[in-house]
């Protein structure tokens, strides 16, 4: 992986083609996989795509709020030193919808930072680059549109136009699409001019829910940035139109979770897929073992907020232990339809909230494991894998923290510093969110105390 640097040229021909666009928003992502940065003047684009600009250290120790969590012991401690940074050639894109004047760029430090999740996934493609493998990679994300918030609180409810009749069908049908028609059509618009490869929509089985699947890149990092910057194009359109899109793992108790998706194979120096075989090869039944393996050490990164373990309920189609199988979607670790180039495997655990460079890094840190090690996935699971015995996952947020601030495997593929920070900001964010008293608290609790 290469941060190519925006260049004046670069910069001056989007001017040029561009003019009527006043800002750019300039952002990296946090450890949340939330853009933080700077809006820019038109004015001052060729400056900084000649010097570049300034941002704390501590954006990557930020909570979801925008808070810098001091429990990390990188705040004051440090003295929140400035990271030089620069645009990303190919990154300058416009935004359009709205009134036209917004378009953002990628940003990217000069040097390396430890706890940088962009620096992180690229390590991880390293050492299969060293091995003359390439991961080929695609992201799917599921998302919820709703009505806008008029309290400033999130509002679970379905946007004007979708029926509320419980027998009009929602999984793969078209009523709630037809509905939401230009809010779609401005999703892919986006898409289209920021370049990044969408490919079909489809309504999920919640009340304005949707996925979208964006296309495989032999390139994990620029496809994990797909998935971030799907996110950003969905909530400008939603924004354009008066409504709201979440990624929140599980809005709301009664409605269907949305998961973040990865398909992922391994291809060699001549392109050719190191996971074909009759029906798998060897090689991919040991990347298969890998995952499994080391799946619990990684729930922390796939479920990486209080919200997303709400997710993970019996009978949804999302599992709750490591299991693997062809053709099956009650499995973690699904081995979609297909053979030779197509092979495939099909991660399914991740909440749709998922930082995709951290999810997609700690994927690869498992085959990596599975590989290095020849380990036996054991059987494929066939049918319901809930009655099936495998090792379960941590579904318990300070469970599955704990396991990742010990595990050795999660220190060996993001480094002793990545795992001691990422532990500190999660259960600092989960001390925090668990002193609130909330509305449910009073409805249960406060009559019959």
């Amino acid at each position: 992986m290469t941060n190519p640097r925006l260049t004046l040229d670069e910069a001056q021909a989007f001017l040029d083609a561009n003019p009527g666009v006043d800002w750019i928003d300039a952002f990296l992502f946090d450890m949340n996989g939330i853009p933080r940065g700077k809006r820019v003047r038109r004015s001052d684009l060729l400056g900084i795509a000649k010097n570049g600009l300034m941002m704390p250290s501590s954006v990557f120790i930020m909570d979801p709020l925008g808070n810098c969590v001091e429990e990390t012991g990188r705040l004051w401690e440090s003295g929140d030193h400035d990271h030089h940074c620069h645009l990303m050639s190919g990154t300058l894109v416009p935004i359009p919808v709205g009134d036209g004047r917004n378009a953002q760029a990628v940003m990217v430090i000069d040097v390396k930072d430890e706890l940088d999740p962009r620096a992180v996934l690229a390590d991880q493609v390293q050492r299969f680059i060293r091995a003359g493998q390439t991961p080929v990679v695609a992201v799917e994300l599921e998302f919820y549109v709703t009505s806008k918030a008029t309290n400033g609180a999130f509002p679970p409810q379905r946007p004007e136009g979708l029926s509320n009749d419980p027998c009009q069908p929602l999984t793969f049908g078209f009523e709630q699409m037809d509905a939401l028609a230009p809010f779609i059509d401005d999703v892919y618009r986006i898409c289209e001019v920021q370049g990044l490869p969408v490919e079909t929509v489809m309504q999920e089985t919640g009340p304005g829910q949707f996925e979208i699947n964006l296309k495989h890149r032999p390139d994990a990092v620029a496809a994990a940035l797909d998935g971030l910057l799907l996110k950003r194009a969905v909530k400008a359109a939603a924004r354009a139109h008066q409504l709201e899109a979440t990624f929140m793992a599980k809005p709301h108790h009664d409605w269907a979770g949305s998961g973040l998706h990865v398909h992922l194979s391994l291809t060699d120096g001549s392109g050719q897929n190191l996971f074909a075989g009759d029906p798998i090869s060897p090689l991919f039944r040991h990347a298969i073992g890998g995952m499994r393996e080391t799946m619990g050490d990684f729930m922390a990164v796939w479920a990486q907020s209080a919200n997303a373990y709400r997710r993970y309920v019996p009978k949804s189609y999302v599992s709750m232990a490591a299991h693997w199988g062809f053709n099956n979607r009650t499995v973690a670790l699904r081995i979609p339809r297909g053979n030779g180039a197509s092979t495939r495997i099909e991660h399914r655990v991740a909440g749709a909230d998922a930082n995709p460079y951290l999810v997609i890094a700690s994927i690869l840190a498992g085959i990596s494991h599975g590989i290095a090690n020849r380990t036996d996935p054991g059987p494929a699971v066939e049918g319901n894998s809930e009655g099936v015995e495998a090792p379960p996952l941590p579904t318990a947020w300070i469970n599955s923290l704990d396991r990742f601030q010990r595990s050795e495997i999660v220190r060996d593929a993001f480094g002793a510093p990545f795992q001691d920070v990422f532990s500190r900001l999660k259960h600092a964010e989960r001390c925090n969110f668990e002193r609130i008293v909330t509305p449910l608290d009073h409805l249960w609790y406060s009559r019959v105390a």
